[in-house]
């Protein structure tokens, strides 16, 4: 394990199958949790939040209200949320470069050139995020465990102690957020480069700007996205009440989560904040380009037809790898049309054939499995149940090969 903040020493997983949630946090962590008070999202509800844009729009940063979602806009002329500011400095606790309430964590399997720039976009465009990072590493040869590059820039890289399939990642990140206190994490995909809205702000003091307004407006926040979910915030006691099904592989897995997380009472919001792009290779991005020059630069990969979306995952994979990958993606349509009667990424209400945890209905020994007030010690139990279910299932998720 890598880790330049609090010396950890933790794998993720105590016994290889319950995902380490037995596992108490670090002292540290709970000194700085107790500086760090929860919000009480007491604020007007989603039929109040139209009629307070005049206000917002006095504010430094603007929110904007657009198909029930709400983006925030940083203003460009002050100098709220911009970069260059010392902890000992920033009164907002969240802000900090060493704070214990929250992680942006990256799972990473494939093409660590491609990992490395989209830390390397972080560490651009924010202060905060980076020293906040955590790499959940699924390769097979663990490069970001021996990256000298991560070492000393995030806060901890983390192995897997099997394959991991993408769903189970999933699981495995609410596991270390459970593990680690986090109320709520942030989640970025390996392959996705930022930039903030501006030149000198910091994305990373936008994102919580704008995910405490929700949260206020939104007691019962369960998700926001920042650009659909290549960056996104989870809750932690959502995640853990609401896992990703292991059987549902890759593209699909989300239709079903966020769905099942609407459908047990929880919101899923926006935020509108940065700009966002998708790599399909490497760039020739230098420290010394502007904002300009590298925005110029991630224009013209975006609007590059000649390369596929995915090409530089599918050229990094063997062939044992993309042949179970396509048979996990066969089981996993089979097993959705089973689940909620047909093929669709509406499966919100849908009637689901399967038991908890794979469907959103408690079962009589859990009658409030949703519950939205859980303290650590309830979710703790709750995880144990969760993961022992799926360890327990007679019918397991196709076996990653690597």
């Amino acid at each position: 394990n890598n880790n330049n903040n609090n010396n950890k020493n933790s794998n993720g997983n105590s016994n290889g199958n319950n995902g380490g949630h037995n596992q108490q946090p670090q002292a540290s962590n709970k000194q700085q949790r107790e500086n760090n008070p929860r919000q009480q999202p007491n604020g007007p509800d989603a039929g109040d939040v139209k009629d307070q844009r005049l206000k917002q729009e006095a504010k430094k940063d603007i929110f904007q209200i657009a198909n029930n979602a709400i983006g925030v806009l940083p203003g460009g002329d002050d100098q709220h949320n911009m970069r260059g500011v010392p902890d000992e400095a920033e009164s907002d606790p969240w802000k900090r470069r060493e704070q214990g309430t929250w992680r942006l964590i990256i799972l990473y399997q494939h093409n660590f050139a491609i990992l490395k720039q989209a830390v390397q976009g972080y560490e651009r465009a924010s202060d905060i995020m980076v020293p906040n990072m955590v790499i959940i590493d699924n390769s097979v040869n663990k490069d970001a465990v021996a990256s000298p590059f991560l070492r000393g820039r995030v806060n901890e890289v983390i192995p897997t102690p099997k394959p991991l399939n993408f769903p189970q990642l999933h699981n495995f990140m609410a596991t270390v957020a459970l593990r680690e206190r986090l109320d709520f994490y942030f989640w970025a995909h390996s392959d996705n480069y930022v930039l903030p809205a501006a030149e000198g702000r910091d994305l990373g003091k936008d994102a919580v700007d704008c995910l405490r307004e929700q949260m206020r407006k939104f007691p019962n926040w369960g998700l926001v996205f920042f650009a659909y979910d290549h960056l996104a915030a989870f809750r932690t006691q959502a995640m853990v009440q609401v896992p990703w099904d292991p059987h549902v592989f890759q593209y699909g897995s989300e239709c079903d989560v966020y769905g099942r997380l609407r459908q047990t009472k929880y919101d899923a919001k926006a935020c509108k904040i940065h700009l966002s792009y998708d790599m399909k290779s490497v760039l020739d991005l230098s420290d010394t380009d502007s904002y300009e020059e590298v925005k110029a630069k991630l224009e013209a990969d975006k609007n590059d037809k000649s390369q596929g979306r995915n090409q530089w995952r599918e050229q990094s994979m063997s062939a044992a790898e993309q042949a179970s990958r396509q048979r996990m993606k066969e089981a996993s349509r089979q097993y959705l049309q089973a689940k909620w009667g047909q093929l669709s990424c509406k499966v919100r209400d849908l009637p689901c054939s399967k038991p908890w945890p794979y469907c959103p209905k408690c079962p009589p020994t859990l009658p409030d499995c949703y519950a939205k007030k859980m303290t650590f010690e309830q979710l703790d139990a709750l995880h144990a149940k969760v993961h022992t279910a799926f360890d327990q299932d007679p019918d397991q998720p196709v076996a990653l090969v690597t």
